[in-house]
Order: structure tokens, then C-alpha cells, then sequence
């Protein structure tokens, strides 16, 4: 199906479910991989059909709504790269903290070092 067909198919399916088809209708039907000229171009030709042509229509979305759903294999990457960035994560967030720690000991050392300094040369 092409896009244009896609677009007059999910019209005519809200159509038939009562609704006056809106473009934000349709792109919810369709997501987001239909470019917005294309969907404004099937709104306005769907809009400009007699009542014949419009039942002529094929309503069949099936196969955009396979398009919008990840495969599960897809999810099982997403999450396992999103464990892997959390672990990351963890990791940088203690070794932020022990050098901060770290910092802190040598300006307080530093401080100390500074103190001894005046009073003996005083």
C-alpha cells in the first residue's frame, strides 16, 4: 500500500467508527513514518470523495500497525542497552564521588600545609 492509500484507509476506517477523520486522528492511526505533506494530501482528497468512493476503500491498516509495534527482539536490545548504560552510570557516579572525596582531603591538607606556613615564617 502506499502512503496515500494508507492515509484514505485510516480516514475511511475513522469514518467508519463515526468520527469526522481530523489530521491528528489520522496520524494517530498511522504514526509518525507518513511524512505530514502526504497526510494533509490524503485528509483533503478523502474529504473530496462522493459516498461511493469512500465505500470503495480498502480499511485495511493492518499493515502499518505491524510497522508501529517493535519487534520483541528489538525491546530485549533496547533494554539490555539500557541496563548497560544504568550500570554505567553507577559506575561514574562513585567515581565521581571518590574523587570529589579526594579533593576535598587535599584542599583541606592543602589549607592545613598553608596555615603552618604563615605562622612559622611570622
Amino acid at each position: 500500500m502506499s502512503p496515500l492509500e494508507l492515509v484514505l484507509s485510516a480516514a475511511k476506517k475513522i469514518s467508519d467508527e463515526s468520527r469526522t477523520p481530523t489530521l491528528a486522528l489520522v496520524k494517530s492511526k498511522l504514526g509518525s513514518n507518513i511524512p505530514m505533506p502526504i497526510l494533509i494530501q490524503g485528509l483533503q482528497q478523502f474529504k473530496s470523495m462522493s459516498t461511493e468512493e469512500i465505500k470503495a476503500l480498502s480499511a485495511d491498516c493492518s499493515i502499518q500497525a505491524e510497522d508501529k509495534a517493535p519487534e520483541p527482539s528489538a525491546l530485549a536490545q533496547q533494554a539490555d542497552t539500557i541496563a548497560k548504560l544504568e550500570q554505567e552510570l553507577a559506575e561514574l557516579k562513585a567515581e565521581f564521588k571518590l574523587i570529589k572525596q579526594q579533593l576535598n582531603k587535599l584542599e583541606k591538607h592543602s589549607n592545613n600545609s598553608e596555615g603552618h606556613k604563615t605562622n612559622a615564617c611570622g
